[in-house]
């Protein structure tokens, strides 16, 4: 393979040899400045009126340098469920966020979260109404 070796030049009396052209670093996205994650796999309950109850395996949070929120949950048949909200409190072990909206639908309600070690989230539990009607979301994770 030519590109894989050298190849040597011989002009007149010199001899110059050409490397190959290494290829162009891969540009990589980066992670948002001052976006903090929180994320685990875990065991938890959604239950919103009139549906039947949803079992979470999965809860993440990422909250953006303005302390807009956005939360996913990976329900057990592989769905997910997203909301978006606002910090209205944080401390060195928990976080209350507002919802605002979930997708195209109308949310609110709040979530205390409490969280651990490698950012994980130990318990999460809110309630409040999506498109109107009522629900109630409880999580446990299985990091310590």
């Amino acid at each position: 393979m030519i590109a894989a070796t050298l190849l040597a030049l011989s002009v007149g009396a010199h001899t110059y040899a050409i490397a190959p052209q290494v290829p162009a670093m891969v540009a990589q996205p980066a992670q948002p400045a001052g976006t903090t994650f929180y994320a685990d796999m875990g065991e938890g309950l959604f239950r919103i009126s009139g549906r039947p109850n949803q079992k979470v395996t999965f809860m993440s949070i990422a909250i953006d340098p303005q302390k807009v929120a956005d939360i996913n949950m990976q329900l057990a048949d592989g769905n997910y469920i997203g909301f978006s909200g606002n910090v209205m409190q944080q401390d060195a072990y928990n976080l209350r966020i507002r919802l605002t909206s979930s997708g195209m639908a109308d949310a609110n309600g709040t979530l205390n979260i409490r969280y651990g070690g490698q950012q994980s989230i130990l318990n999460l539990a809110g309630n409040g109404q999506l498109d109107g009607q009522p629900f109630v979301l409880t999580f446990r994770g299985k990091m310590k």
